[in-house]
C-alpha cells in the first residue's frame, strides 16, 4: 500500500489522509460530490450535503459548472465557519472551450479567489482544443487563481495530448472507477506518469444491475473484517493509492464512507476485487 500523509482538520478533528498532487498542493483521500440530478431544478440538496460533511470535519468539497450548484456549495461553506484555508475545493469546466469564462464563473459563483483542483470535465472540443485550454489553465495556475489543474473522462492518447504540451503537469484525472467497472490501462498510464487517479462513482451506483451491498464476494470480505459492503469497495480504490469523491447527504453515511483506515485489505482480496469486474455480468 502506498504511505500517505495525514490531514489534520482543527475545527472539529476529524483526521483525513491525504495525496501529494502537485507541489506544494494536497488532496483529502476522500471528497463529496455534489453531483444530484445536473438540473438547475434540484439545486437545494448540494447545501445539505456540504453542510454535513463539513460539520463532521470533513474538508473535501467536489463540484463542476454543469452541477448548476456552486452558489449553494458556497452558501454551506459560508455557514460552516471553516477557513478557506482547510478547505480543498474541486470543480470542473465542461469542456475544451470557453475555459477563461467558465473558471471565472467557478470562482465568482463559489465565492472564493482560488480553487484548489480545476478539472476539464470531458475531452470534448473541436481538434486541438484541449491543449489549447490547457494552455489557459496555465496560466490560471500562474496568477493564483487555481493552485492545481488536471481532467476528468480522459483515456490515455487524449492525456498524452495534454502532456505534449504542458508545462504545468496533470494533477489528476477522475475517472469511472468502481469494483464493477474501472479502465486498467488508463489507471496504469496515469500511475506510470504520476497523474492522481480519482474515483466517480465509487460505488457503482447500481451498475449494471450490481450492487456492493448485494455482491457476494463483496459481502464477505466485510463481514472478514466488521466493515460495510461500501466500506470494502471504498477501502479497494484508496489502498491501490488512488482517491476518490463519494455522494450522500446523510451524516451517518458519509461518516461510514470515510471510514476507511481502522482496516486493510489483503493483498488476495485487492486482487480479488480488481480482478472481479471480469468475472460480472453486466446488463447494458
Amino acid at each position: 500500500m502506498k504511505i500517505l500523509s495525514v490531514l489534520v482538520c482543527l475545527t472539529h478533528g476529524a483526521n483525513l489522509p491525504v495525496k501529494d498532487i502537485a507541489p506544494g498542493v494536497s488532496m483529502p483521500i476522500v471528497s463529496i460530490g455534489t453531483w444530484t440530478s445536473g438540473s438547475t431544478t434540484k439545486t437545494e440538496e448540494a447545501k445539505e450535503i456540504v453542510g454535513a460533511w463539513l460539520a463532521q470535519g470533513f474538508r473535501g468539497v467536489d463540484t463542476a459548472y454543469v452541477y448548476f450548484n456552486q452558489k449553494d456549495v458556497a452558501v454551506a461553506i459560508a455557514e460552516s465557519g471553516v477557513p478557506r484555508e482547510d478547505l480543498f475545493i474541486t470543480s470542473k469546466i465542461p469542456g475544451c472551450a470557453d475555459a477563461a469564462q467558465s473558471v471565472n464563473y467557478d470562482l465568482a459563483k463559489l465565492n472564493t479567489s482560488y480553487i484548489d483542483l480545476l478539472l476539464i470535465h470531458a475531452p470534448v472540443g473541436l481538434p486541438g482544443a484541449c491543449p489549447r485550454t490547457w494552455k489557459v489553465l496555465e496560466d490560471f495556475v500562474a496568477q493564483g487563481k487555481l493552485k492545481s489543474i488536471g481532467v476528468s473522462n480522459f483515456n490515455p492518447v487524449q492525456l498524452q495530448k495534454i502532456m505534449d504540451v504542458a508545462q504545468v503537469p496533470i494533477a489528476v484525472n477522475q475517472i469511472e472507477y468502481n469494483v464493477f467497472k474501472h479502465d486498467e490501462d488508463t489507471i496504469e498510464f496515469c500511475d506510470a506518469n504520476n497523474i492522481t487517479v480519482e474515483a466517480w462513482s465509487p460505488l457503482g451506483g447500481a451498475h449494471g444491475g450490481q450492487s456492493v451491498f448485494k455482491d457476494e464476494k463483496i459481502l464477505a470480505i466485510a463481514k472478514a473484517h466488521n466493515v460495510s459492503a461500501a466500506q470494502v469497495a471504498l477501502r479497494w480504490i484508496a489502498q491501490r493509492g488512488h482517491t476518490l469523491a463519494v455522494l450522500t447527504s446523510n451524516p451517518e453515511h458519509q461518516a461510514n464512507d470515510a471510514d476507511l483506515w481502522s482496516f486493510e485489505l489483503s493483498d488476495e482480496e485487492v486482487d480479488t476485487l480488481t480482478q472481479h469486474q471480469k468475472n460480472t455480468t453486466v446488463i447494458v
